[in-house]
């Protein structure tokens, strides 16, 4: 079925393969296929066949809710969605290319600062309330039911904090819950936002929706520590800067959400990386558990 999709979805959107750059995954299991319009134009289609598990086509189809409700009036740069499929054998996105990524520690103090104002903006967003933008949370669920052996095998020793930490998850989680949901991207990190004409761009909503504004400002640091980078404080800043949240809460909020993605989401990725990348997260881990211990106790 997926190579079938992928002949039927290519012939009806009227594009042709692009050999001349790589094929793209994305995290969901759709197919990312560089491809030429009618007119030559370099574009993307995201391909996700309804062989996938139920999630993944979820996904699709709210990233495609998203191109089509939320990107005319959104007040960041996307993709221009150019045409689409949806039908019994999935949902295929047909994308105008939006420019190229850089690495973490490639961004510039400025492209920070414009990343912080960016978000700032899309969390100010109104959607309609009757349109219901609900989306899964991860870091919800890995809390609510976490696997405490696998999590006690992967920290011992490195994180000597982590019994106290798994004690005290409800007030973990209650801090880092207590700032008003907004609109969020939802998957934000620097793979995400290509530079197209020295802008960024905003790219895979499969996970956007209502959400707590620190999933999108802790997950850039959760992606970039691995590759030995860090998210400079111009970053938060310039958010601050643009909302009207207590400065002081949302910087505790920032720090209980990437704390709590490490310890109880990271370990299963960690196979994914090298020792060196490893390390990194075991260092930033242990320091995100004594910050944030010392400011909930007062120390």
């Amino acid at each position: 079925m997926p190579n079938d999709f992928l002949t039927s979805a290519l012939a009806r959107l009227r594009v042709i393969p692009d050999e001349s750059g790589p094929r793209l995954e994305s995290r969901s299991g759709a197919g990312v296929h560089r491809v030429r319009t009618v007119d030559g134009e370099v574009a993307y289609l995201k391909l996700t066949p309804s062989t996938l598990d139920s999630r993944a086509v979820q996904a699709a189809q709210r990233e495609l809710r998203f191109y089509r409700e939320i990107a005319p009036i959104a007040p960041v740069r996307t993709p221009t969605l150019l045409d689409f499929l949806a039908d019994e054998d999935g949902v295929a996105i047909l994308l105008a290319a939006a420019g190229a990524t850089q690495a973490p520690g490639a961004w510039t103090a400025a492209q920070w600062a414009e990343l912080g104002r960016a978000l700032a903006r899309l969390h100010d967003l109104s959607v309609p309330a009757a349109a219901s933008w609900d989306r899964p949370d991860a870091l919800r669920e890995g809390m609510a039911d976490p696997d405490v052996e696998a999590l006690r095998t992967f920290w011992s020793p490195s994180l000597l904090q982590l019994p106290e930490l798994l004690a005290r998850r409800d007030t973990l989680w209650a801090q880092l819950a207590a700032v008003p949901p907004v609109f969020i991207h939802g998957d934000c990190h620097t793979e995400n936002l290509p530079v197209r004409d020295g802008h960024l761009v905003f790219c895979d909503w499969q996970v956007t929706g209502l959400g707590r504004p620190t999933t999108d400002l802790a997950f850039l640091s959760v992606r970039a520590v691995p590759q030995g980078a860090v998210v400079p404080s111009v970053f938060l800043d310039a958010y601050l800067a643009g909302r009207a949240d207590d400065p002081r809460a949302l910087r505790r909020a920032v720090l209980a959400e990437e704390l709590a993605f490490f310890v109880f989401l990271w370990p299963p990725y960690a196979v994914f990386h090298d020792a060196a990348a490893v390390a990194r997260v075991r260092q930033r881990t242990r320091q995100l558990a004594e910050r944030w211990l010392a400011e909930s106790t007062g120390g």
